[in-house]
């Protein structure tokens, strides 16, 4: 079957138009029950670390709009991706017998025990059905063909089986999973079939790991019982879906994109640095983790009384107290704010729509340090730099909201990371630590360093304009405190 092959360059006319309709949907929907509380049994087992950037205390998450989101994203991103890939087929699996476990596409599909059957038959949109099992929304799919009432696990229906159908010569329940796939399967005859199985990405994805199935989600048995099913034609056109999935879960509709910038413009705000008396207020009266003292001495303990000089940290917000006599912030906080502007617009500047995440890294670092900066592969203050009155920098900004890390801007990771390409829409972590050389500060008894050590993790969402923040930025500049 020849099918047409997609590029992967900006969004055509029917996919503008229906980005488009994404957010009239958002906006007419009103806010309800979290979304989250509605999924319980799809949610099972993965937590908000992977997916909470978009519905996690998020009034806009309803199910409806979660419905909606599937929806556009099959419309959307599931022929891209087959077409990308080469793809006639895609089979992913999700064994009713581990329904607790980790397999992200279960919130993607809406089911956690299904046999999901995508094909592309050279239509408009992908042909998608759900060969066996059930799902939380039918409407999404093309044909639902119903769950196998003698496969449950749970009431012990299989028993049942040899009730109706006396002379069943079956082994184990296993023996039903597919029956009447390969059929199925003949009728459309694919080229290439993708599987939910590992192949060559290493898996977990490093650090970070949020302990996924990610694309490695079918057993030993699963492959056996499958190919069996599928017959040796067939079976021997089985792929590995792993590129499948990750560049399924890695791009974005619009729909996402403006219920993870709401998501974000809902956390906290930060420390209540406008109730701060100095010498009166301590850390946890006004929600801070630790402060800096005049001297450079680090205090973390809660009861600590703010004195005059010091700098209130809750890492991305600081703000500092002003001395007596002082009218402004310090030069080496002034430095601060300005080289923590100068990060962000190099940021801002180099990252781009179709650049791999190692691409992006290179162009990062150098362009860091034509600025003047010392780029560092190290998640702390290097004290072996040949320039320690320059201000270092680290990047992880690695992919967030589907619990993978890829596409990531990042010397961490496994380096198939880095060979991910960026698409249109891809959210990320716009996560960087700086470290400000402070050589004034004295060595007290809880000495931190001579820096001020800046961090910011918030998300980016990248556009045709390149990185953008979608909500107010969370990263502040160092306040005053009168």
């Amino acid at each position: 079957m020849e099918t047409e092959r997609k590029g992967t360059g900006p969004l055509n006319d029917a996919e503008c138009a229906l980005a488009a309709a994404s957010l009239v949907v958002l906006l007419v929907l009103q806010p309800s029950a979290l979304a989250q509380e509605r999924y319980t049994d799809v949610m099972h087992g993965i937590s908000d670390a992977n997916y909470g950037n978009f519905d996690d205390y998020n009034p806009y998450a309803t199910e409806e709009m979660l419905k909606h989101v599937r929806r556009e994203r099959f419309d959307l991103i599931l022929p891209r991706v087959m077409r990308d890939h080469g793809v006639d087929m895609w089979i992913h699996i999700i064994r009713p017998w581990s329904w607790g476990g980790t397999d992200p596409m279960r919130y993607e599909f809406g089911t956690k025990s299904a046999v999901i059957v995508f094909t592309d038959t050279g239509d408009e949109r992908i042909e998608r059905v759900v060969f066996e099992g059930e799902v939380e929304d039918p409407s999404v799919y093309d044909l639902v063909l119903g769950e196998n009432p003698f496969i449950s696990q749970e009431n012990y229906e299989f028993m049942d089986l040899f009730l109706e159908q006396p002379d069943s010569v079956l082994e184990s329940e296993l023996d039903l999973r597919f029956a009447g796939l390969g059929e199925f399967v003949a009728e459309r005859d694919p080229v290439r079939v993708a599987v939910n199985y590992g192949e060559t990405l290493s898996l977990p994805e490093g650090s970070e790991t949020f302990t996924m199935a990610m694309t490695d989600g079918i057993s030993y048995t699963d492959h056996v019982q499958l190919s069996e099913a599928l017959g040796e034609h067939y079976a021997s056109r089985m792929v590995s879906a792993e590129s499948v999935i990750l560049d399924y879960l890695s791009r974005r509709v619009v729909s996402e994109v403006v219920l993870y910038a709401t998501s974000g413009a809902l956390r906290g705000s930060g420390p209540d640095f406008a109730a701060v008396v100095p010498g009166v207020s301590t850390l946890d009266d006004i929600g801070a983790s630790d402060a800096i003292d005049k001297d450079g001495n680090w205090w973390r303990d809660g009861s600590h009384v703010i004195q005059r000089g010091d700098l209130v940290n809750d890492r991305p917000y600081m703000a500092y107290v002003l001395q007596n006599g002082e009218t402004g912030l310090p030069a080496h906080m002034r430095r601060y704010n300005e080289e923590n502007r100068r990060i962000k617009e190099i940021l801002r500047e180099h990252i781009r729509v179709g650049q791999t995440g190692g691409e992006a890294l290179e162009l990062l670092a150098r362009a860091l340090e034509e600025a003047g900066f010392i780029y560092t592969d190290y998640q702390e203050h290097n004290k072996y730099v040949d320039e320690p009155h320059k201000t270092q920098v680290h990047l992880d900004m690695h992919a967030e909201g589907k619990g993978i890390l890829a596409p990531r801007i990042s010397p961490m990771g496994p380096k198939w990371h880095w060979n991910i390409t960026m698409p249109l829409f891809h959210t990320f972590a716009v996560e960087y630590m700086f470290y400000v050389p402070v050589p004034e500060w004295n060595r007290g008894n809880n000495f931190t360093g001579q820096y001020v050590y800046g961090f910011f993790h918030d998300g980016g969402v990248l556009t045709g304009r390149g990185m953008e923040v979608p909500y107010p930025d969370r990263s502040n500049e160092i306040q005053v405190i009168q």
